[in-house]
């Protein structure tokens, strides 16, 4: 029997929003704020255009619209949209860098 993979957003931070510190939850998230701190999850985190994260994320899957400094870590799939921006390094299954994306690190692939 396989896992059915989550897809109900269980968290959602809003635009106005500024978090100082870690978060941590098991559910997926959606940021359209910013974090200065880590994110971790079991599932997955989606970074709106207007979002910003200064840390590391580390989660099933990863799509960031918004900017991240720090590393990205997942044992998925990592998408950075078209008006993404990462400074740091991406460790993941999967790597989709969108036309137009920003991307300044290394990349390793896992090997399952």
């Amino acid at each position: 029997m396989t896992k059915k993979k989550e897809t109900a957003i269980n968290t959602i931070i809003g635009e106005d929003t500024l978090i100082t510190g870690n978060i941590v939850l098991k559910g997926n998230l959606v940021l359209y704020g910013k974090v200065i701190g880590d994110i971790t999850t079991e599932g997955s985190i989606t970074l709106a255009t207007t979002a910003s994260v200064q840390g590391q994320l580390s989660g099933e899957e990863l799509t960031i619209g918004g900017h991240v400094e720090g590393k990205v870590q997942t044992i998925g799939k990592v998408t950075l949209g078209a008006q993404a921006t990462l400074i740091g390094d991406i460790k993941a299954n999967q790597i989709v860098i969108e036309d137009g994306a920003h991307f300044e690190g290394s990349c390793t692939m896992n090997s399952d």
